[in-house]
């Protein structure tokens, strides 16, 4: 099982309220992700992840600054990313073949991060789902955690917005706005911004 939170390999929960339970600090930083500003990106630069897609990049790419997605409701937004190469990758995910996106999600940025001299380690932000009746939404937080824990990498867990820290009901009144995840490393800013944009209600 080498999904870590805080340098610590984690039991398989049994429910994202139990996660957050043993883990508060990723409930607190999900508040804290959901309260980022708007955030304008050129639309030149930008490389849209639609549903049961994915998209990786580096901070070497000329073509590719920005990966997008939205309209994640009960899908999840599943960004992997090696702080030694910068090189990541975005993927939109609806639960149709959790199993088989995760290991190629990982695949695609360590095929990126060969470099010996550029070290590091592989961090996960997981964004999206709600608490909806038929618990569509609870099923993928914990299949892709589950997923992500069979890897034979060492996956770091970051960013936990999911199910249980956002909504009780998704809402489509409200504008689109961009979240940004913070740089791993403050050079590779003007290179490779990486933003999760998503709809939900502020509540």
């Amino acid at each position: 099982m080498p999904l870590l939170i805080q340098n610590r390999r984690i039991d398989r929960p049994g429910s994202t309220v139990d996660l957050f339970a043993r883990y508060p600090h990723l409930q607190e930083n999900a508040q804290i992700f959901r309260s980022k500003p708007y955030v304008d990106v050129d639309p030149k630069c930008l490389l849209y992840v639609h549903q049961r897609e994915f998209a990786a990049t580096t901070p070497s790419d000329n073509s590719v600054a920005v990966l997008g997605s939205d309209d994640a409701t009960t899908c999840h937004l599943v960004l992997v990313r090696h702080t030694g190469s910068g090189a990541a990758c975005l993927a939109h995910c609806d639960g149709s073949n959790t199993w088989s996106e995760v290991p190629l999600i990982v695949k695609a940025v360590t095929s990126l991060s060969k470099d010996p001299a550029k070290e590091g380690r592989l961090e996960l932000h997981l964004v999206g789902g709600f608490d909806d009746e038929p618990k569509v939404s609870h099923k993928l937080s914990l299949s892709l955690l589950s997923a992500f824990q069979r890897q034979k990498e060492d996956i770091h867990l970051e960013t936990c917005c999911i199910t249980g820290t956002l909504l009780h009901q998704p809402t489509f009144s409200q504008p689109w706005y961009f979240v940004t995840l913070p740089p791993i490393l403050p050079s590779f800013l003007l290179f490779l911004k990486l933003f999760f944009y998503h709809q939900w209600c502020m509540e």
